[in-house]
């Protein structure tokens, strides 16, 4: 299946980009409609994700998304899945601002009309990168990390496309554990490739359990002199608010960053999901 023809996606990305002193110079009035426009397919991608977390039985999901730029490459989602579950996907388009906007908005579309809503999510993710050939640019991609939580049997079920490891915080041990990736990034293998090397796991959340899924916005958070927020201090911050409720953690961890950054530039674009089961 694709959503746009060969011939229309090449007119779109192969042409050569124009030199700038062949680009004219924008009028006002042109400069001010293109900001406009910006700015309105910003507020349209806001619109397409999650307008607060989902009330699950004995359960407390919180997020914080933040775009570098006006348009962002990052998207997340809770969808339901028919049955009682919700399935959770955070993920990251290759590039950045405009051409990455493009390719989040498609792959978090296709991932709203995913075909069986209630599927597994390895055969989720294979559906998507399979509707995602041939109508994204060679050389684009998406990763994405796709998660099923069922709350009545207390399990979250995951796939990876390429992208960070979901990270589990065990309350009783309390110790932190990743779970890498099993497979390739959205949009690049064809089906037949994919299927055979996507896998998925399931891992039980025991009572004041809590996941994180996010992108590399967070870990690779710069300060001055190229230092990396890294995994090391989201591992602390879990570590010493693990049984706050977990708006409140979402938001000291935004701010650890914001002070990490010491009034840098944003570099990446920051998605930060987060759920716990409830002791």
């Amino acid at each position: 299946m694709r959503l746009f023809s060969k011939d229309t996606l090449k007119r779109l990305f192969d042409r050569p980009a124009p030199s700038v002193e062949a680009v004219p110079a924008l009028r006002r009035d042109e400069l001010e409609a293109l900001v406009e426009d910006v700015q309105a397919g910003a507020k349209y991608q806001q619109s397409l994700l999650p307008q607060g977390a989902p009330s699950l039985p004995g359960y407390d999901l919180a997020s914080w998304f933040r775009p570098a730029r006006t348009l962002s490459g990052d998207f997340y989602d809770l969808l339901p899945t028919g049955d009682g579950r919700t399935a959770i996907v955070v993920a990251d388009a290759s590039g950045k601002s405009i051409p990455a906007s493009l390719v989040a908005m498609m792959g978090h579309l296709l991932f709203r009309i995913r075909p069986e809503p209630a599927a597994p999510p390895a055969r989720v993710l294979s559906q998507v990168n399979a509707l995602l050939l041939g109508n994204i640019k060679r050389g684009t991609f998406i990763s994405a990390i796709y998660a099923i939580l069922d709350p009545d049997r207390h399990l979250l079920t995951v796939a990876n496309a390429g992208h960070l490891p979901l990270v589990v915080w065990h309350a009783r041990e309390k110790v932190a554990t990743t779970h890498r990736a099993h497979g390739a990034v959205l949009g690049v293998l064809s089906a037949a490739a994919y299927e055979g090397q996507i896998a998925e796991e399931t891992i039980e959340l025991a009572p004041g359990d809590r996941f994180l899924l996010f992108t590399d916005g967070v870990n690779e958070a710069m300060a001055p002199g190229n230092r990396e927020f890294g995994m090391e201090n989201l591992r602390l911050r879990l570590k010493a608010e693990s049984e706050q409720p977990s708006a409140e953690l979402v938001r000291h961890v935004a701010e650890e960053i914001d002070v990490h950054r010491a009034g840098g530039e944003q570099s990446d674009d920051i998605t930060f999901l987060t759920g716990r089961r409830l002791p």
